[in-house]
């Protein structure tokens, strides 16, 4: 992806456009969906935007998310599309090239094997999958035993198109089709690690969102606890108030 022209401020104000859209889709359909990550910690500590923050997160079950993709293309502002890009994790972004740094992550809830060797097997998978999908790595990014892993995962996915590589993608992550235990299956590195429970999102509650009503766990303390820590509501030093995606 090139360097974004865009401040954050523009990235902010995109942003907001395409999170009215999802939502308003998201209600007339009844598909259940809440904030997640950085926009969860924004909507409860910021009422919107952490102020740094450059993308928005979205959070479904498997089955919503298969309600979303096939509604969402038929009815969204003609400005925006659903795609998956170059990453193995659903967007939705302008199709003006010039704004491709601002777009929202689809995060998917999906089912774990039961806790022992399939479930490690199970994260090896995805995680050997997900190197073979990166590209245009950063790799000042990472320690040099990431960096290695990272090219050897880059090198073992060349043979392979990037169709093959996400619909195998899909197919790992949606295996296991029942069971208590769950994860965001699209997750990068922690994220994919965490383990999560239905009852953990089966309630929500409304909060504003810059001004827009959106949907959280009702027990957002618990899940911000596990995802930030218990101090989630202090802000990180000023040296680490970074945008993750924008060099700004």
């Amino acid at each position: 992806m090139e360097e974004s022209k865009l401040t954050l401020e523009q990235i902010h104000e995109e942003l907001l456009c395409q999170l009215r859209d999802i939502v308003k889709i998201c209600d007339r359909h009844h598909i259940s969906y809440n904030l997640m990550c950085g926009s969860l910690l924004g909507a409860v500590r910021h009422h919107g935007f952490i102020p740094w923050d450059d993308d928005v997160d979205l959070l479904m079950t498997r089955e919503e998310f298969t309600k979303f993709r096939q509604v969402y293309p038929k009815e969204c502002d003609r400005r925006f599309e659903l795609t998956y890009l170059d990453t193995w994790t659903p967007r939705v972004m302008n199709r003006d090239p010039e704004k491709a740094a601002a777009f929202t992550d689809l995060f998917i809830l999906d089912h774990l094997p039961e806790p022992g060797f399939k479930r490690k097997m199970h994260y090896l998978h995805l995680h050997l999958l997900q190197g073979m999908m990166k590209k245009n790595v950063d790799y000042s990014r990472f320690g040099l035993k990431n960096r290695i892993l990272l090219h050897a995962t880059h090198l073992m996915g060349l043979p392979f198109t990037y169709k093959w590589k996400a619909k195998r993608y899909e197919k790992v992550s949606t295996k296991v089709t029942t069971g208590n235990d769950l994860h965001m299956s699209n997750g990068a590195f922690e994220l994919m690690m965490h383990v999560w429970h239905p009852d953990q999102f089966a309630e929500k509650i409304t909060v504003p969102f810059e001004g827009i009503p959106c949907l959280i766990p009702a027990r957002y303390d618990e899940v911000l606890t596990i995802l930030f820590g218990s101090d989630y509501m202090t802000p990180p030093p000023v040296e680490e108030r970074v945008a993750k995606h924008l060099d700004v």
